[in-house]
This record gives C-alpha cells, sequence and structure tokens, in this order.
C-alpha cells in the first residue's frame, strides 16, 4: 500500500473514533452540530461586548445628544428654563421678554422666576450664549428628584444607561451570549 492508501485509512479511522455530534432537539425538528463550536468573533469568546449607546461608561447625558441647547427666537416668550446654578435663590425661569437680534449678535431673553407674587419676582437678563450653553441652562423644568441629587450644587447631565441598565456590557447578540459558534446541520431522519 502507497502513502496515498496509508493517509486514507488513517482519515476513515479517525472519522470512526471521532464521536457523533449529539442531536439536540428543537421545536422545528432535531439539528446536530455540523461542525466543532468556533469563538465568536464579536465577542471573542467572552459571550459579553461593550453597550453601544454609552461606550462602556453606564452614564448617558441626560439633556440628550445635543452640545447646545436649541433656541427659536419666534418662540422662547414663555418657554420654562431651569438653570444648573442657583441663581438669586431660584432655579425654575419662565422667558417673559426678549430683545435685540440674532443677526446683530445682541439677542437677549428675560427671565423671572416663576414663583412667588409678580411684584417680588427676580429678572435676570440673559445673553444668546449664555441661555443656549448645556452648563449654565436646561429646557424646560428639571424635576425636584434631580435638584435633590444636586443637594445645592450645580445640577449632573447625566443619566444611568438605558439599554445597559449602568451594567456597562450586554450579551453578545451574535452567539446568544455563549461565546461559541455552532454550525447546525438539520436532520431529516425523525424516526431515529
Amino acid at each position: 500500500m502507497g502513502q496515498r492508501g496509508k493517509r486514507i485509512k488513517k482519515e476513515i479511522k479517525r472519522e470512526k473514533e471521532a464521536e457523533i455530534p449529539p442531536r439536540i432537539k428543537t421545536p422545528y425538528g432535531p439539528i446536530r452540530f455540523n461542525r466543532p463550536l468556533s469563538t465568536c468573533d464579536t465577542c471573542q469568546g467572552r459571550g459579553l461586548v461593550r453597550c453601544n449607546v454609552c461606550d462602556g461608561r453606564a452614564i448617558t447625558r441626560a439633556t440628550g445628544h445635543r452640545k447646545r441647547n436649541s433656541l427659536d427666537a419666534n418662540r422662547i416668550v414663555g418657554s420654562h428654563w431651569t438653570s444648573v446654578e442657583i441663581r438669586e435663590g431660584h432655579r425654575h425661569y419662565v422667558c417673559t421678554e426678549s430683545k435685540g437680534s440674532r443677526k446683530k449678535k445682541n439677542f437677549q431673553v428675560r427671565m423671572s422666576n416663576s414663583c412667588g407674587p409678580e411684584e417680588t419676582r427676580v429678572h435676570l437678563w440673559i445673553s444668546e450664549d449664555e441661555i443656549r450653553d448645556k452648563a449654565s441652562w436646561r429646557m424646560g423644568w428639571v424635576t425636584l428628584e434631580e435638584i435633590r441629587m444636586a443637594d445645592s450644587g450645580p445640577l449632573i447631565d447625566a443619566k444611568i444607561c438605558f439599554r445597559c441598565k449602568g451594567e456597562r456590557v450586554l450579551k453578545c447578540i451574535e452567539c446568544d451570549g455563549k461565546g461559541k459558534l455552532g454550525y447546525y446541520q438539520r436532520i431529516y431522519d425523525i424516526g431515529q
């Protein structure tokens, strides 16, 4: 027998000695692994991937993805704003008046605190650049819970990530968190 024949004989012997992959019963019929399991390329076999919303930081911006507050000069009067720092003893303000022009870069808004009688309210003139800065002002009124968390300091622009719930990682979608990928073969001989 030649070299080729010996090699073929060894291969046949190895195939006979190899374990037959187990059958797995599914609602769609039995399946069998076609090849040995391979490591998942997405998670490198860990079964977990970094959260794609917060990039593994566990927190996202509470005010959204924009870096600055949007400002519509025609609709700003009557809008509600929250100051990040306490100003004149208050945080919640209502825009009551606007003056100047955005083209001439001298646009200003008059902010009045929202509580107390009209005669005792505090009025502030704020420039366009300052009101658009998220580090100084937030659109809308922030809840009391967030203000209590700030504890008389500046408001924190962070909230727990909605996707990973603060865990920083998610289960891999490709391998369903197992770390291994299997190649399936449908078994048609259901009678066995």
